[in-house]
């Protein structure tokens, strides 16, 4: 009955030669997950075709003209599926385009910055530095998603706490696998953030990451290579992997990637695809098919260490940690490796308050963590209230760094 329920509703934890795992459990059959979630989310292959792309090569040799074309080709169409999103931006902002220069030289980088409209450029206001979902093979509509939440957050501001005026949005187009493997995406979210930080001057106000899902990912990552400049980080449903049982290579594994197999919200099978191509890890379908989809294992370490509570610590040199906002969702086949990372930077804090005696922050507040239950992204069409909360709950570090930084206090 399984196997004919994953046929009919267009997805599930097969991909023709590998296992079929017990652990997963149908959609319509997992009583976590809300309700709507539950009966809807079968539409999801119909709107973003992303299984398309597990057809494509994951690794491709590049140097050969007619298999890189062959390739792009494939891609292609989960890729433009996903553009067409862009034009539902509202003209509520301002928009200006910057190209960035690569110290290695080729194409630069793009990154879009976003202020409300008529508000003036100004470096004493927050920089928010966005690094967008789409497994780091596509780019999952980021003009649309950055744009709610940039509203979002405009919309706490009120006549007397004009935190957000002159609030710089970036969005980085950061480079794309299986075209380019790790580190590229991190090495341009990097990029990104020092030029905005130190060759531009924006940031006075406070410097805010936020990253969804593969975004979540590079978010962590930045943030950690960054401990001088960041104040706060959203990290949204992660795409971590985990590492495996004998501690040297990392794969997408865990009891949620298996228990939530079924989804279409994010194919499980894109999300193996996309570990491989963003890590270059060739696997003949002969070598894995007595893996569990996500087991492929890697030695490439796509979180840069930010799994690793050592490299925190040795690269932080304040008592204070930036603030960090999690968030997971019941449903996710990610949920385990948000999880996991809550439990590093829980590691991270205490470490960095038993290196100082004069540290106060008291442990867990220095995290935030919201579990919601409409699966991967879910939250931004089933569950308003909670995505209010959320950025509600940003918003009050973001206006505490503004504070701190202009040496003001905004009354209430």
């Amino acid at each position: 009955m399984r196997r004919f329920l994953s046929k009919l509703f267009g997805g599930g934890p097969q991909d023709g030669i590998r296992p079929f795992k017990k652990e997963a459990v149908p959609v319509y059959l997992t009583s976590e997950l809300n309700w709507l979630v539950r009966f809807t989310s079968y539409a999801f292959p119909l709107v973003l075709p992303l299984s398309s792309m597990t057809e494509c090569p994951a690794v491709v040799e590049w140097e050969d003209d007619m298999k890189a074309e062959e390739a792009l080709l494939c891609l292609e169409p989960a890729r433009k599926s996903l553009v067409r999103f862009d034009s539902y931006v509202l003209p509520l902002f301002e928009e200006e385009t910057i190209s960035i220069a690569r110290p290695e030289g080729g194409d630069p980088l793009e990154v879009k910055l976003f202020r409300k409209q008529n508000s003036p450029k100004d470096t004493k206001a927050p920089l928010i530095l966005y690094l967008h979902a789409g497994g780091f093979t596509v780019r999952a509509a980021p003009l649309p998603m950055g744009a709610t939440l940039f509203t979002k957050l405009l919309n706490l501001d009120d006549e007397n706490t004009r935190v957000m005026e002159g609030a710089t949005w970036a969005t980085v187009y950061y480079r794309l696998a299986p075209e380019n493997i790790y580190p590229a995406a991190a090495e341009d979210s990097l990029l990104a953030l020092n030029h905005l930080v130190h060759k531009m001057g924006l940031g006075g106000g406070g410097i805010h990451v936020i990253g969804i899902s593969a975004g979540g990912t590079l978010a962590m990552e930045t943030t950690m290579k960054s401990l001088d400049l960041v104040d706060s980080f959203v990290v949204d449903e992660p795409m971590v992997p985990l590492q495996t049982l004998d501690g040297n290579k990392w794969s997408m594994d865990s009891p949620s990637f298996r228990r939530y197999s079924y989804t279409n919200q994010v194919p499980v099978t894109w999300l193996d695809w996309s570990f491989k191509a963003y890590t270059g890890t060739a696997a003949a379908p002969e070598d894995t098919k007595d893996l569990c989809i996500g087991a492929t294992p890697s030695s490439v370490d796509i979180t840069g260490g930010s799994m690793n509570v050592s490299e925190w610590v040795k690269r932080s040199t304040s008592v204070s940690l930036p603030q960090l906002i999690l968030v997971t969702a019941k449903g996710d086949p990610l949920q385990d490796g948000g999880l996991a990372f809550k439990n590093v930077y829980e590691q991270v804090v205490q470490a960095i308050e038993a290196k100082n005696s004069s540290a106060t922050d008291g442990g867990n507040s220095r995290i935030k963590h919201f579990d919601t239950s409409s699966g991967h992204t879910g939250l931004y069409l089933y569950e308003p209230g909670v995505l209010h909360n959320i950025v509600k709950e940003w918003y009050v570090h973001i206006r505490r760094a503004y504070e701190r930084k202009n040496d003001i206090n905004i009354e209430q």
